[in-house]
């Protein structure tokens, strides 16, 4: 009996005994319930990206509620629940809590949009686990999804962490619709979006690229002879725009894998005529001269107007940089601002030629319209069509003169290059310069110099130009004293900032190690992986070919010099791990005038020795009576 009422008393003490025992009583979840309950914090804690925590504090006996937004990580509230009671005392409302915008989507619903994207889900399907994160700016939730690898290729790798970004959503908050789906490549490149107007502005339209495309067409396709090497050669050079067309789209796979057969078409083209196989071309144009000459100048004209309103890409920007960086005695190598850090990739007569036209229209510091820019390519532009027009009327008259100048103002390539103001064009009409002037060994060594000095692949070049006249000692060093005579006068800006060693070691770096490791889906061989054990191959095959063509054929003439040059460009191209259609221009000139100009043996073009005006004008005033 005694027994009994003893543990009857310590039932009805206990309760209270364990009140006084330390630690919480009341649990995470029913502190945060009685804190959301609190009529004053009502629309906060209907916010979606507000969240709540809590935590106790021993000294108070209290739990301590804090509600955080969670995208700004501003606290809006905090609330004091009693942990014996569960009473809510000390509520304090931030006063940032009134002045924030709040989401209207949570991650949760973000994600859950982003995920029902059909190029999301095939994306997805194509690895295995993965991981996803959301955050709010602007306005925009942006949805990013990962997945286990660190291959630049097919998405953005994440640091060290073993993984890449392979897809990107963008959600309005208030309309919860999509902005943008970005998948694979997209991820991490801008080019590979099809953003309309990104790269090339107008060039982009049908109506522009369609008619002068047509107009290409019309005047050296051949309407006698339509299964002729002519008409192949003319559907090679417009067979970059089915490529393009994906390209535009966003779809990069097919339009990597399709620019390569009008480049292996090319190759084989200009290479067999370099040896004399298909060397004769029978006609140069369906025109007469005047509709030519009225046709190159229209052409031109819309080229340079359309100029005045496209934009200016990272590569003309990077180039007014360097220019501005050279006029203040600095070294533009290391020393490219952060919105163009990988700008300082070109040799330095590519800043050079951007300086005096940054001394005439000056720089903001801005990547804005850069009018400098524009001016380079507008002048560039205009000294390749007269390159050519000189090229073509000088070794078979006005005619052909006037059928390259027309080549070079209506393809749709020197548009696009044009109205992306990049380097291209401006080398391009170096190598135009070049072929005007190939009848001399001296201009020779000066173009492929000066071709290195601005991109650095005309190098490939120097051992053919050099060879042109057979490698007779007068003709070799007067090619070597222009090359050599470009050089100093490009390669003086690495001795700007008094260290020429470390300058030379850096300019190595930034160009052609850079271009080396480069890794970008911009080429077959990341886009078939399967293939990439070719491109050293290919990469040696051209180097190989360039020391072949400078001893074969014995047979020199400019026709052959153009397509043989021709052919090493895109050689070199085929094994490069970046590719953009601007670089069609590289070997526009050189194909121009092999595969269009028609045969000429009288002259430098065809003939087995080039005139020499000297022995031009001895021989007239042996004929005077």
């Amino acid at each position: 009996m005694r027994h009994a009422a003893v543990l009857l008393l310590l039932g009805l003490l206990l309760p209270a005994l364990l009140s006084f025992v330390p630690g919480p009583q009341t649990g995470r979840e029913e502190a945060v319930r009685r804190a959301e309950l609190i009529p004053s914090l009502e629309r906060y804690v209907e916010q979606p990206t507000v969240e709540p925590s809590a935590s106790y504090d021993p000294s108070r006996d209290g739990w301590r509620v804090v509600f955080v937004e969670r995208v700004s990580g501003t606290t809006v509230a905090t609330v004091t629940v009693d942990d014996d009671t569960g009473r809510v005392r000390d509520v304090r409302i931030s006063p940032r809590a009134d002045a924030l915008t709040y989401p209207q989507l949570s991650e949760e619903e973000a994600i859950k949009l982003a995920r029902a994207q059909e190029e999301v889900r095939e994306e997805l399907s194509r690895h295995g686990p993965y991981t996803v994160d959301a955050e709010y700016e602007n306005g925009e939730w942006i949805v990013h999804f990962y997945v286990p690898g660190e291959d630049p290729v097919g998405g953005v790798p994440q640091g060290d962490s073993g993984t890449k970004e392979v897809a990107r959503v963008g959600i309005d908050d208030s309309s919860w619709q999509v902005n943008y789906v970005y998948v694979g490549d997209q991820v991490g490149w801008n080019m590979a979006r099809g953003i309309p107007g990104a790269y090339g502005k107008q060039a982009n339209y049908w109506w522009v690229w369609g008619p002068m495309a047509l107009v290409f067409a019309m005047v050296f396709f051949r309407n006698d002879r339509v299964l002729s090497l002519r008409n192949l050669d003319v559907l090679a050079l417009l067979g970059f725009l089915i490529s393009h067309a994906y390209f535009r789209e966003g779809i990069v796979f097919e339009a990597v894998l399709l620019w390569y057969p009008p480049l292996l078409y090319l190759l084989v083209r200009t290479l067999l005529m370099g040896f004399g196989v298909g060397e004769r071309v029978e006609k140069t144009a369906n025109l007469p001269t005047p509709a030519l000459f009225a046709l190159a100048a229209l052409a031109g004209g819309f080229v340079l107007a359309l100029n005045t309103d496209s934009r200016v890409i990272d590569v003309g920007y990077a180039g007014v940089v360097g220019a501005d960086r050279i006029l203040e005695g600095t070294v533009p190598y290391g020393n490219m601002p952060e919105d163009v850090g990988t700008g300082d990739t070109y040799g330095p007569l590519n800043y050079l030629l951007y300086a005096p036209f940054v001394l005439m229209f000056g720089f903001s510091g801005e990547w804005d319209f850069l009018p400098a820019a524009h001016a380079l390519t507008a002048f560039c532009f205009t000294a390749g069509a007269l390159a050519l027009l000189y090229s073509g009327w000088r070794l078979s008259g006005p005619r052909e003169g006037a059928a390259l100048a027309l080549a070079w103002c209506v393809f749709p390539y020197t548009l696009y290059a044009a109205n992306n103001n990049t380097n291209d064009v401006v080398v391009a009409s170096v190598g135009a310069i070049g072929l005007a002037l190939a009848t001399s060994p001296l201009a020779r060594g000066m173009s492929v110099a000066a071709g290195f000095a601005i991109k650095l692949y005309p190098i490939i070049l120097a051992p053919l130009w050099m060879a042109h006249d057979g490698l007779r000692r007068r003709p070799v060093v007067d090619f070597l004293l222009g090359g050599a005579a470009v050089t100093l006068l490009s390669f003086w800006v690495l001795f700007l900032d008094g260290g020429p060693l470390e300058a030379i070691k850096l300019f190595y770096e930034r160009t052609l190690a850079f271009q080396g490791d480069r890794v970008t889906p911009w080429s077959i061989y990341t886009q078939v992986p399967q293939l990439g054990f070719l491109r050293p191959l290919v990469v040696a095959l051209a180097a190989a070919l360039a020391v072949l063509v400078a001893f074969f054929p014995r047979r020199k003439t400019v026709r052959r010099l153009a397509a043989l040059s021709a052919a090493l460009i895109i050689a070199l191209q085929l094994g490069t791990n970046y590719w953009f259609y601007p670089y069609v221009t590289w070997f526009e000139p050189f194909v121009f005038l092999s595969l269009l100009l028609a045969t000429n043996e009288k002259t430098a073009l065809d003939g087995d020795r080039h005139p020499n005006i000297g022995d031009q004008e001895k021989a007239e005033a042996q004929a005077q009576p």
